[in-house]
């Protein structure tokens, strides 16, 4: 039997319209451009999240995240990728820095080896880390590093850079199993400087260290102008080009240890980047295609050379990579391999989140209180948000008609009430079956709490 391997490469906050092979201006992404001309390109292709705590139940379970009253740590009776493929006796290996995926998380759940950087950290430490040193007022721990910018001094990056991602990969791909490999590339999220020289390129020589402070502090006070965010652009070009090399230089140790033959290589991000597109910057619980719309590229010796038109999502990603080892995929996994046709209408996308738009790690303390969803078809965008405690009864539409509007600026929800009841049908049948899950998921764990009740009395 061929030995297969699959890589699936996530780039954070990678928004599609960022790449060249999709259509940028910038030559953001020579190498990835050049599997996207050998490989299979889905042009529509969408996160099911707007931030990684939820969309990651989405790429690596095929769940919608809504599913789960909450998205950290881990829900325990999701079953992950790296479970199911480990059982199989395919090597498992996940290598990345983003606090939100760790084992603190329960994110190191079906790996043989997994690196989250945060292994040597006591566990009070990893706390600190992962929720953004809540002990320390943000804004505090801000000025800080602006003011060590200031001094001259090197600012430290919030997680790995791509080249030490890279270069612990390859140290692990040494072995001849067949494997699964997980890599996750945080340069291209905020905060937004040249932290090393050798990242510096065409987009962003120019940019001085002063500019960078200046967008920065911009950025924190919520005052960006359209300098700034041509600052942020140029870095956040600089930082993917630079990921592409090191994609680059993965590749060529795959090739040159013969391994290009018999891997699927998957490339994506688990969310996009605004950059005031619609008057903010970053990616809260925002639902337009800045932040939904991702870049999805296959290749491998086994996929077929084309540009894909149907509607995909995150959820389609586990499937996939069963469907290439020829495991049949669990009865709960929501989406269908991207190796077999799509006849898809429409793509979900949701969150729960505060005023806001943050995902609120701790629900003790800071209850979310809006759910928003999102549906997505070839023409038409229809985002929904209710109160979760029905506080607000009034419900917020929004519809957009992306064939005469695609950059999704003229909401016509008072045009279309045909549609508006027809999208909203979808979603509120969408929560129906979510909450048929969560009861049910409830009711079941009720039922193991008695069976062990039970047994520690002694009555069975």
């Amino acid at each position: 039997m061929m030995k297969k391997n699959v890589i699936l490469i996530i780039v954070d906050c990678l928004r599609a319209n960022h790449l060249s092979c999709y259509g940028y201006s910038r030559k953001t992404s020579p190498f990835i451009d050049s599997l996207a001309s050998k490989g299979m390109v889905f042009e529509d292709a969408f996160a099911n999240a707007p931030f990684t705590a939820a969309s990651f139940l989405s790429i690596l379970s095929s769940v919608y995240p809504l599913e789960f009253e909450k998205q950290l740590p881990l829900p325990k009776d999701t079953t992950l990728i790296s479970e199911i493929l480990k059982r199989q006796g395919i090597r498992t290996i996940a290598i990345h820095s983003n606090p939100y995926l760790s084992g603190f998380y329960g994110y190191d759940r079906g790996w043989d080896h997994f690196e989250d950087f945060l292994h040597s950290c006591s566990t009070d430490t990893k706390r600190r880390r992962i929720t953004d040193l809540k002990y320390i007022p943000k804004r505090m721990k801000k000025l800080l590093s602006i003011f060590m910018s200031f001094l001259g001094l090197e600012l430290n990056e919030p997680y790995e850079n791509a080249e030490i991602v890279t270069d612990y990969a390859i140290r692990w791909l040494n072995n001849k199993n067949p494997f699964f490999l997980w890599l996750h590339y945080m340069d291209l999220h905020e905060p937004y400087f040249l932290f090393k020289p050798k990242v510096r390129n065409k987009f962003s020589k120019n940019i001085s260290r002063l500019s960078q402070i200046k967008a920065y502090i911009n950025a924190i006070l919520n005052r960006l102008s359209s300098k700034d965010i041509k600052t942020m652009k140029a870095i956040y070009d600089s930082k993917l080009f630079y990921i592409d090399n090191n994609l680059k230089k993965l590749f060529n140790f795959l090739k040159d240890n013969k391994l290009i033959k018999n891997t699927l290589i998957i490339i994506t991000s688990d969310h996009g980047q605004e950059f005031l597109d619609h008057g903010r910057f970053g990616h809260r619980a925002r639902f337009y295609d800045e932040i939904l719309h991702i870049p999805l590229i296959l290749f491998g010796q086994e996929i077929n050379k084309e540009r894909r038109k149907d509607l995909v999502s995150h959820i389609d990603l586990a499937p996939t990579i069963l469907h290439f080892y020829d495991i049949p995929k669990p009865v709960e996994y929501r989406g269908d391999s991207l190796l077999l046709n799509h006849e898809r209408n429409y793509v979900i996308s949701e969150a729960a989140h505060n005023k806001i738009g943050q995902y609120i790690e701790d629900h003790r303390m800071f209850a979310p209180v809006f759910r928003t969803y999102a549906i997505r078809t070839k023409r038409w965008k229809f985002i929904f948000r209710k109160h979760i405690n029905g506080k607000y009864k009034k419900e917020k539409c929004e519809l957009y008609d992306l064939e005469k509007d695609s950059r999704e600026l003229k909401n016509i929800t008072h045009k279309q009430k045909g549609k508006i009841k027809e999208f909203r049908t979808k979603i509120l049948n969408h929560i129906a079956g979510e909450n048929r899950i969560i009861t049910e998921r409830q009711e079941k764990e009720k039922l193991k709490d008695k069976i062990r009740n039970l047994k520690s009395s002694g009555n069975i």
